[in-house]
């Protein structure tokens, strides 16, 4: 079950699903739009050129993490997948995160590598928390001035191969594979959060429950941001 929540880029949304379409294990998956209350041409757009997308239609802005809750009590997916709307999934996303948690039962929530509109990596795809010292050494440059340094880049993990999978404590959540059993016990997203944030918090309970937070390089995303 595929969950996106949508706010006037409806330009973008079709140019995501058009990129599930053409995805492989398409076929297999449902697309759920929950709508935060644009008030444009999405809803027309949606229903007339893709009839099979489930659109939940909301008469106000609620956030981003309590309109993915309200989609995923719609979903009837072993799986979930949490997709932002200005993102192009790759045709191997779907069954590489698939194939990955069927056989990987230690890992709750994976993400794949992310990349800009220009083909440049996106260094929120690794992150780990931001607790003091991590967030003083990203906002005072000490990060970008030692990438490769373990101990002052942790805030992007850009120590790390971008190219190497593994397990790390947090991952964007422009993009979220997990199964819905693991969504519903931790009782989805915590809807204090409004947006932001909340995607850390969520990589926080899961890690929690004993699971791991993957980061799987050998497929791609766009995300536009």
């Amino acid at each position: 079950s595929i969950i996106i929540v949508h706010y006037k880029v409806p330009e973008c949304l079709r140019e995501a699903i058009h990129s599930i379409y053409q995805a492989d294990l398409a076929e297999k998956t449902e697309i759920i739009v929950v709508d935060n209350a644009s008030n444009d041409n999405s809803s027309q757009m949606t229903k007339t050129e893709f009839p099979d997308v489930s659109w939940i239609q909301l008469k106000q802005n609620i956030g981003f993490g309590k309109a993915c809750n309200i989609g995923a009590k719609h979903a009837s997916g072993k799986y979930i997948l949490l997709l932002n709307p200005d993102t192009v999934i790759g045709k191997t996303t779907l069954s590489v995160a698939y194939n990955l948690l069927e056989n990987r039962p230690d890992i709750g929530l994976m993400g794949p590598k992310i990349l800009n509109p220009d083909g440049t990596l996106q260094a929120s795809c690794r992150r780990s928390f931001p607790t003091p010292a991590v967030a003083i050494f990203y906002f005072t440059g000490l990060s970008r001035l030692f990438p490769k340094s373990k101990l002052l880049s942790r805030y992007h993990m850009t120590f790390m191969d971008p190219d190497q999978p593994g397990e790390l404590e947090a991952i964007s959540g422009s993009f979220m594979f997990l199964r819905r059993s693991l969504f519903n016990e931790i009782n989805g997203f915590d809807e204090i959060f409004f947006m932001y944030g909340e995607d850390l918090d969520i990589c926080w309970r899961i890690r929690e429950k004993g699971f791991k937070i993957w980061y799987e390089p050998s497929t791609q995303i766009i995300h536009r941001k």
